[in-house]
C-alpha cells in the first residue's frame, strides 16, 4: 500500500463513504444484533478511530505492539462483558463480509456446540487452508504468510470470520499467550513473531479437546480484503455496485 502511495491506516481507507471499519460495523448492525462491540486498534491511533467511530456505541481498546489478531483478540478478552457466550471476530479491512455469512456461520457453530467456527469457501490456490480428515472433520488451519507455507492449487479457506466460545478465548488462546509470548523479546515464539488467530486457535482448541468447525458458505468474493491499490478499487467499485 505505501509503495502504492497510500499512507493512511488500511482500516480506516474510505469504503462507502466512510472509513472501511466504521463499514464493516455499520453493515453488520444494519439487520444484526451484538451484545458488545470492541476495536482493537495501535495505540499511536487511537483517537483517529474514535473519530471515525464517533456516534457507534464501541469501546477502542489499544494494542500496544503489531503482533497478529491473535494478540489483538488477547488483549480484548479482559474487556468482554459478563454475559457474553459467543464472539464474532473480523477485520476492518474485509468489507465484502455478508452478514449472511456472519449469522449462517454463527447457527453451525451453537447447532454442532462448535468453540471455534471458521467461515470458509472452496477456491484455487487458498491464502488460509483448512485442514480436515477422511470424514470432513477439522484437524489444522494453516497461514500461508504467518506458518511460512506455500499456498496448495486449490482448497479451503477461511474468509476471515470467525465465532468463539468466550470459554475457549478465556483458556485457548489465553494460556497461547502464555505459552508463547517472549516477554523480553517482545515477541512470540512463531516463525512471524506473531501470533496468528485462526491458525493457532484451531491447533489449541484440537489439543485441548475442544470442537472446531468449518462453515462452508461463504463466497469467494467475501476473500478480498484492503492490501494492496488494486484490492482497494476493486472493493470501491464493488460496494458502488
Amino acid at each position: 500500500m505505501i509503495r502504492g502511495g497510500v499512507t493512511t491506516h488500511k482500516p480506516l481507507l474510505e469504503i462507502g463513504g466512510m472509513p472501511a471499519t466504521r463499514f464493516v460495523v455499520e453493515k453488520l448492525l444494519s439487520n444484526l444484533s451484538f451484545s458488545q462491540i470492541l476495536i482493537v486498534v495501535p495505540t499511536e491511533r487511537k483517537d483517529e478511530y474514535e473519530k471515525a467511530m464517533e456516534g457507534i456505541d464501541c469501546e477502542i481498546i489499544t494494542q500496544f505492539s503489531p503482533l497478529g489478531t491473535g494478540n489483538a483478540v488477547y488483549v480484548s478478552v479482559k474487556h468482554l462483558s459478563k454475559e457474553i457466550e459467543n464472539v464474532y471476530v473480523s477485520f476492518g479491512t474485509q468489507p465484502l463480509i455478508k452478514n449472511e455469512t456472519v449469522s449462517g456461520s454463527l447457527e453451525i457453530h451453537k447447532k454442532w456446540g462448535f468453540d471455534f467456527t471458521l467461515a470458509t469457501v472452496e477456491m484455487e490456490n487458498p491464502y488460509a487452508p483448512l485442514i480436515r480428515d477422511e470424514l470432513g472433520n477439522v484437524t489444522g488451519s494453516l497461514e500461508t504468510h504467518l506458518d511460512g507455507v506455500d499456498k496448495p492449487e486449490y482448497g479451503e479457506t477461511n474468509v476471515g470470520a470467525y465465532w468463539a466460545t468466550k470459554r475457549s478465548l478465556e483458556s485457548v488462546l489465553v494460556n497461547l499467550h502464555h505459552d508463547l509470548y517472549i516477554e523480553n523479546k517482545g515477541k512470540y515464539n512463531t516463525i512471524s513473531g506473531e501470533l496468528g488467530y485462526p491458525n493457532e486457535m484451531v491447533r489449541g482448541c484440537i489439543d485441548m479437546g475442544l470442537k472446531v468447525g468449518g462453515a462452508l458458505i461463504a463466497t469467494e468474493e467475501e476473500m478480498l480484503g484492503i492490501k494492496t491499490p488494486e484490492n482497494l478499487a476493486a472493493i470501491r467499485k464493488i460496494v458502488g455496485e
